[in-house]
């Protein structure tokens, strides 16, 4: 009975604390956004932006899912791990506007990381080639 007690006081706290932080949170500066910087669209649009920009968007002006990008790599790069068609995808995009890069197996939450406040910490997607061999997101 004590040990039951016990376990359930120390769950009660281990939910209290991450719920008073969200019930102290200061409203986000864009109120259609989730406070996290990406802005109201969120990632896909972030990721149509960017197809948008370089004219690679199958469906122009309208939000990219990241996932439904990286199942497109891997169907342009069949039998290749996930990794290298997305690498070899990053490259094939950059060089249809004239940006010879050389991205390795590249795991895809990577490129989901350049299009958000990640970039600035952490490890991102590296080629030697981009920015004295950085990151893309330098």
């Amino acid at each position: 009975m004590l040990k039951k007690l016990f376990i359930t006081a120390a769950a009660a706290a281990a939910v209290s604390v991450p719920l008073a932080g969200v019930a102290w949170a200061d409203r986000p500066s864009d109120p259609g956004s989730n406070g996290s910087g990406i802005g109201q669209g969120g990632m896909p649009k972030q990721f149509g932006d960017f197809a948008d920009a370089v004219g690679v968007n199958p469906k122009p002006g309208q939000p990219l899912p990241p996932g439904q990008e990286v199942n497109a790599a891997k169907s342009r790069f069949p039998g290749v791990p996930t990794p290298t068609a997305v690498g070899k995808d990053v490259n094939a995009v950059y060089g249809s506007i004239g940006v010879q890069t050389q991205f390795g197996p590249t795991p895809p939450g990577l490129v989901v990381k350049t299009f958000g406040p990640g970039c600035a910490s952490g490890h991102g997607a590296t080629d030697p080639g981009v920015n004295g061999g950085g990151s893309i997101c330098n």
